[in-house]
């Protein structure tokens, strides 16, 4: 009779550890599948050949002359974001946020026009990785490379 009893219980034993490896893998494997799903969301497509024949940078140029022309674009730009609207928008980007989903609350909020042009810029900018979350008050009608700069913590 001892022996039918041991048997049940290791049979019963077996049968749960089997099931928690069974629910562990399961667990495992959604979990994954749904950050995979995020991580390689293919509905963004960036036009790899456009950002190619976008002209080089200015990294040769003198430095006094680039930011002659620097604070010249940004006095143009200043004055007319004013004539535009002199609506500030609070923004709130929560941690983890990807840049499609940055895009959409920008565009949300009527800080962007485009989504694809923001990420495409972005990326060609750098600061694709950059993008912090946080809460902005961005100026709307704020030029495309200085709500990214905001948003990337760059001066």
């Amino acid at each position: 009779m001892k022996k039918i009893i041991d048997a049940i219980r290791d049979f019963l034993y077996n049968i749960t550890d089997y099931g928690l490896i069974i629910a562990v893998v399961v667990i495992m494997v959604a979990v994954l599948s749904w950050r995979f799903n995020i991580l390689f969301d293919r509905s963004v497509d960036i036009d790899k050949e456009a950002i190619a024949s976008l002209p080089e940078s200015t990294e040769g140029t003198d430095a006094a002359d680039s930011e002659n022309s620097d604070d010249s674009n940004k006095e143009v730009s200043d004055s007319d974001n004013e004539q535009e609207s002199g609506l500030i928008a609070t923004v709130t980007i929560p941690n983890g946020s990807l840049p499609t989903k940055i895009a959409d609350i920008l565009l949300n909020s009527n800080l962007i026009k485009d989504k694809d042009k923001f990420l495409s810029r972005a990326v060609e900018l750098g600061f694709d990785t950059k993008l912090q979350s946080g809460t902005y008050e961005i100026k709307v009608g704020t030029s495309l490379d200085d709500v990214i700069k905001t948003i990337a913590h760059v001066n």
